[in-house]
């Protein structure tokens, strides 16, 4: 019960922990709809595998720099992705309910590339969360497992009760609302990546 409950806390807190795939999750709601929304949510499923198995597997082997530099790229690309919805805000139109359809397969690649080369997730498991599920997993296999779970229930459910709450909200929203809502979606995209490269660009660098 222990590792049920503090996975899903920790899981809920980090779903609505700003970040950038939190403010992809909104952008990608606002643009294409909830569908691309609660596909965005449930990212961390499939990006974080690779990750939790690292962690795990080399808890705290990892050097700085290396993570620095991931971040950086990191940052690039999470900037890129916010500067094309600004632009794309000029001519955004919910004219007839027009939404910006995608297929599934774009949606979950562009949310794949910005949580597997976010930083977050690596150092999340490095230093808080992959210590916890060794600690339980050495009373119980099964209690570990149980915490991984619960955490990722706790991140999707969190982000997918975020997008349906924007989309929502979206069917009230006219021409000009939507296009102030993408701008600053956008720039808060942008804000996140600049975070990113200011905390980890001087290490990346060698600075």
């Amino acid at each position: 019960m222990d590792g049920l409950l503090a996975g899903l806390a920790l899981g809920a807190a980090a779903g609505v922990g700003p970040g950038p795939l939190l403010v992809l999750v909104v952008t990608v709601t606002l643009r294409s709809g909830v569908r691309a929304g609660l596909l965005t949510a449930g990212v961390p499923v499939l990006s974080d595998a690779l990750v939790v198995v690292l962690a795990l597997t080399l808890l705290r082997q990892v050097p700085e720099r290396p993570l620095a530099v991931l971040g950086l790229v990191g940052a690039v690309l999470v900037v890129a992705i916010g500067v094309r919805t600004v632009l794309d805000a000029r001519a955004a139109t919910l004219a007839a309910g027009e939404l910006v359809r995608e297929p599934a397969w774009v949606t979950l690649r562009r949310a794949f590339l910005v949580n597997i080369v976010s930083p977050h997730p690596w150092v999340s498991w490095l230093t808080v969360l992959g210590p916890l599920a060794i600690s339980y997993g050495r009373d119980s296999l099964s209690v570990g497992a149980i915490f991984v779970v619960a955490f990722y229930v706790g991140i999707v459910g969190a982000k997918a009760v975020l997008a349906l709450l924007v989309g929502m909200g979206r069917r009230r929203m006219r021409d000009a609302g939507y296009r102030r809502a993408l701008v600053v979606a956008g720039a808060l995209l942008v804000g996140a990546g600049v975070a990113m490269g200011v905390e980890f660009g001087p290490v990346a660098l060698g600075l």
